[in-house]
């Protein structure tokens, strides 16, 4: 039954509502929740849990009350905690709670609230210290009462802006609707200040009950006080305090290494012996190694740890000192033992362009950069690492490795082959990140290349004499195909004869990427002509161009020692006024007539007083005809050689004689025959008569002499004195035979 008068019961419902939001702002903390306070407080449970949370301590209780008996002891335990904590109750025992008394439940309640949120046990102290508090904030609204002066909404409003200023403009934002601007102000608190709505701006305005006005308007003052308490607890939590803080980590352990960084945390805690939310604290920290100060930088987390890195440079003891404010943390100064550092195999690296590829002939460098075993990379040198470079073959390269003494080690090894490299790194024999490596070497694209490169030329086809230097050219081809334009490259070049016997040949560098060969055939066969390509960096090994070998067939050229020459101008019997002619037979090394011309052959004559000119006709058929004029009679010396050797039998040695020259020979003792025929033109016999013969020349009378051969025949002789016309009569018995006078005309 009720216990409340039927005729004024507004304030009871605004108050129990208001009560009921109250106490559910701290149930709801434990998911719980009152929904009526006439019935719900009857077990006693919601009650202890609500003191339980607004005083912050355990009430022994009965969790599973199921009999009365059980509810009505909780009860108790209830109101004999509050009996404890000072808290008077008048007319208020278990059973009224029990029996659903609500107006003396609401009067628990209220009491609650004065002992808890209003932080007083008075009703009369509390709401006059409530009221001057709200006077003092809003003064320009004269608040004198918990109702009325409430009901425009304008005074929370303002309250509101006080408090918590820049959450309205004011009075911009004002309505003079008075629900409106009761909610406004309502809506603003809970958003921005987390007051909670328990009370209904509707009451407010329209039924304001003191009870809950005070309650809910304490609800402001109480963020004001708890503000000021929370920034004094918040710089109190985000300060820490010496004593309580700590550090801790691998950097202030035993094992770390010189070389390799190290760190450490630095835990704020605070009075309280909680750790600082915040970071921002200026520690105060130092790292002294054995010999200097070692620097070290610290990073804040933000969440009151704070993390400290350094790298200690020597090994041996390092203190560390850790301090806030002057005064050192827990366990400060700390003494840390830095060992030298090791290398660990697993975590060391290697890495450069000595790894990826390379050419052949050019040096190819990597570096490998030492890691402890965390990971970290040593900045000190002195690690025994090992590198082995195995060729295509598998045999070694030369390897040169520089210690940089700050934890990386320069490799230069250098590959004399093209393909596939293997480099092998390892460290106390066990191997280096990803060993052993297969490098691809390409060939060098600055030096010529066997498979491009080739020879060619007449001394490479067919033709050639064994009597005669062999010529052909190696042309040196890059890699890539494009002909080379500068020398250097070791060409070799092989020449074996018929017989197996090798031939030295002469190889000239013509520095344009050329190379002309010459060898010199002995005998008449086949001839093997190997080119090669010498590797650089081991002449032993090499490579055949790529059209090598060559057999080069060799046919018997001429041969000066068996060369022979014939014919009267090497023969005795010459005469100087001569022209003398021989032939030359050009023949083989086997003594075989040679069919074909073209071979050199010189002739060199001198004579007694100096050199004789020849000419030498190459006839085409092997055969060369020589024609010279000796000048003067003597002892000749005729030279025939074929190229520098002399052919069989020369030099020749011809004595030439002196022959008539017509312009100076003279016509001397002229004859002729005067045959005297008789009347019937015979030829007479006898002798006896007169002949007479008379000459006469430029100069006069010529003597002449007339023989009478007694046959019939008269020979007339004389002797001209020089030139000009002569005139010869002849008479027989005075008188002019036939024909006379004979002319005569000597130049």
């Amino acid at each position: 039954m009720s216990d409340i008068p039927n005729q004024d019961t507004t304030w009871i419902k605004v108050q129990q509502k208001t009560f009921t939001r109250w106490c559910n702002t701290f149930l709801t903390q434990r998911n719980l929740e009152v929904k009526d306070l006439r019935t719900d407080l009857k077990d006693g449970l919601l009650l202890i849990n609500l003191l339980e949370v607004i005083s912050d301590q355990t009430i022994k209780h009965n969790k599973k009350p199921r009999m009365n008996v059980q509810m009505l002891e909780n009860l108790t335990f209830a109101l004999a905690f509050l009996s404890q904590q000072g808290i008077q109750l008048v007319s208020i025992d278990s059973a009224v709670i029990f029996d659903g008394n609500l107006k003396l439940i609401l009067g628990l309640i209220w009491t609650i609230i004065l002992r808890y949120q209003l932080q007083i046990e008075q009703s009369r102290s509390a709401k006059q210290d409530l009221l001057d508090w709200i006077r003092s904030k809003i003064p320009e609204y004269n608040i004198n009462n918990f109702t009325r002066d409430w009901q425009s909404g304008k005074a929370l409003c303002a309250l509101a802006e006080a408090v918590l200023p820049g959450q309205m403009n004011l009075p911009a934002d004002f309505t003079n609707n008075p629900l409106r601007d009761a909610q406004l102000g309502m809506f603003k608190a809970k958003e921005n200040m987390n007051i909670p709505m328990i009370l209904d701006p509707e009451d407010m305005v329209q039924n304001p009950e003191e009870l809950s006005m005070m309650t809910y308007l304490s609800y402001f003052r109480d963020f004001l006080d708890e503000e000021s308490r929370r920034r004094d607890q918040e710089l109190l939590e985000r300060t820490p305090y010496p004593p309580n803080c700590r550090a801790y980590g691998r950097g202030l352990e035993p094992g770390n290494e010189a070389g390799n960084e190290t760190d450490f945390t630095i835990e704020a805690i605070n009075r309280f012996g909680r750790r600082c939310p915040t970071g921002g604290a200026p520690w105060e920290i130092g790292v002294n190694g054995p010999n200097s100060l070692v620097p070290h930088d610290v990073i804040d987390n933000g969440n009151g740890t704070y993390q400290v890195r350094y790298t200690p440079r020597d090994d041996g003891n390092h203190l560390i000192n850790v301090g806030f404010q002057g005064q050192p943390i827990k366990g400060s100064p700390f003494n840390v033992n830095i060992l030298a550092s090791k290398a660990d195999p697993v975590q060391s690296k290697c890495y450069g362009p000595g790894l990826e590829g390379g050419e052949a002939h050019k040096p190819a460098h990597f570096t490998i950069e030492a890691h402890n075993k965390a990971g970290v990379r040593l900045v000190r040198g002195g690690h025994p690492f090992a590198v082995r470079v195995l060729n295509p073959y598998g045999e070694p390269s030369p390897v040169d490795m520089l210690d940089n003494n700050d934890g990386t080690y320069s490799v230069t090894y250098h590959p004399t082959d093209f393909g596939e490299h293997v480099v092998e790194v390892t460290l106390n024999k066990a191997h280096v990140d990803k060993s052993a490596y297969r490098v691809p070497i390409d060939e060098n694209q600055d030096l010529a290349s066997p498979s491009r490169s080739y020879a060619e030329g007449p001394g490479l086809e067919p033709g050639n004499k064994n009597t005669k230097p062999a010529e052909f050219t190696i042309y040196a081809v890059a890699p890539n195909g494009t002909p080379k334009k500068t020398g250097g490259d070791l060409f070799d070049v092989h020449v074996e004869d018929p017989n197996g016997s090798l031939i030295q040949p002469d190889i000239k560098d013509n520095k344009d990427g050329t190379y002309t060969v010459k060898y010199q055939p002995t005998i008449p066969g086949n001839y093997n002509v190997d080119v090669v390509l010498r590797n650089k960096s081991k002449p032993l090994f090499y490579d055949h161009v790529k059209n090598s070998p060559v057999q080069v067939a060799i046919q018997p050229g001429t041969d000066a020692s068996k060369c022979t020459a014939h014919g009267p101008g090497i023969e005795p019997g010459l005469k100087d006024t001569d022209n003398a002619e021989f032939f030359i037979q050009a023949r083989d090394s086997l003594g075989n007539p040679v069919k074909e011309g073209g071979d050199n052959f010189n002739v060199a004559i001198k004579g007694p007083h100096g050199p004789v000119e020849a000419q030498v006709e190459d006839l085409g058929d092997g055969r060369y005809k020589v024609q010279y004029k000796p000048k003067e009679p003597g002892p000749h010396v005729i030279n025939v050689d074929l190229e520098g050797t002399l052919i069989k039998d020369a030099p020749f040695h011809v004595d030439i004689k002196a022959g008539g020259w017509a312009k100076n020979t003279t016509i001397e003792d002229l004859k002729f025959l005067v045959r005297i025929r008789d009347r019937h033109n015979k030829p007479m016999q006898i002798g006896g008569e007169q002949v007479d013969v008379k000459i006469t020349g430029p100069k006069g009378n010529v003597p002449v002499q007339v023989q009478d051969f007694n046959n019939g025949t008269y020979q007339a002789s004389y002797n001209l004195q020089g030139p000009g016309q002569y005139t010869i009569p002849v008479t027989l018995k005075t008188i002019e035979v036939r024909n006379s006078p004979l002319t005569q005309t000597l130049s």
